[in-house]
């Protein structure tokens, strides 16, 4: 496919365009980790501005239960045909059909690199407010949100890119990158995440336990200190007693995964100490 039209789907999308939401928060609830995402219609308009409103489709076909694949194609004029990726979504907690669809089209326009330099950004944490059972970015963050955000593609995309894309002197970040580090205590989440997209390890490391809280039938959700005091969020399979408040890790090995509410860090490797 024309090497232009790649390089101009994978541009930074303006601050603007993108959205925040919480995926974490601390332990007295008026801290929450947010992290960035696309709206669907902000990919529509990236497709109709670089190919145009007649050279990209999508289409949906149901998944085993409650889930759903989206096919993106767009149509490569140099070999005359539609060229088709598929990702797909299970069924949301709101607007469960809706939503299922449109996770699995967003999904869909990463593996065109749609956004996909989203999934190598950290979180920033921002004052919270509780709106029934769900916490919001307090208004007021907008200019952190969007410092943050600039600060990370100048990382990216490199310091001049200006959202443009990255030429072979402005690689995007390593796929070794360390996972997300955190400075509030007791983080916790109620989601229990989906894996899919493919990880990236970082190294092994040796780590204490600091809590330990249950998530979803198979997975714990847990805090790990550093022996420099840094504080990491991991998710690990259930099951093992050593994974207690306290016990130390060693050979630790984390890989940084994507799910429906942005980045996380499994733990796939490890030694009870």
């Amino acid at each position: 496919m024309n090497e232009e039209i790649i390089k101009k789907l994978r541009e930074p999308f303006p601050f603007e365009a993108v959205e925040a939401k919480i995926q974490v928060t601390n332990g007295d609830k008026t801290k929450g980790l947010a992290v960035f995402y696309l709206d669907a219609r902000a990919i529509q308009e990236r497709l109709d501005e670089v190919v145009g409103p007649f050279n990209w489709r999508n289409e949906y076909h149901a998944w085993q239960d409650k889930s759903q694949i989206c096919g993106l194609s767009i149509f490569n004029a140099e070999r005359g045909e539609w060229v088709t990726k598929y990702d797909g979504a299970e069924n949301s907690d709101i607007e469960s059909i809706k939503g299922g669809l449109t996770d699995a089209f967003k999904r869909s326009a990463v593996l065109w690199s749609l956004g996909r330099y989203l999934y190598s950004m950290d979180g920033v944490w921002c004052d919270v407010d509780q709106r029934g059972k769900g916490y919001y970015i307090k208004d007021g963050q907008q200019a952190k949100l969007k410092a943050e955000y600039e600060k990370a593609i100048a990382r990216i995309f490199g310091a001049t890119a200006n959202h443009e894309s990255p030429t072979s002197n402005q690689s995007p970040v390593s796929s070794s990158s360390q996972p997300t580090q955190t400075s509030a205590a007791n983080a916790t989440t109620s989601t229990q995440p989906e894996i899919n997209n493919q990880p990236s390890a970082t190294p092994m490391d040796d780590y204490t336990i600091k809590s330990v809280k249950p998530s979803g039938k198979n997975s714990s959700f847990i805090e790990l200190v550093d022996n420099a005091g840094e504080i990491f969020n991991a998710y690990i399979k259930s099951g093992d007693k050593s994974i207690a408040t306290g016990s130390r890790l060693r050979g630790v090995r984390m890989e940084k995964r994507t799910g429906s509410f942005g980045n996380y860090n499994l733990i796939t490797a490890y030694k009870a100490a």
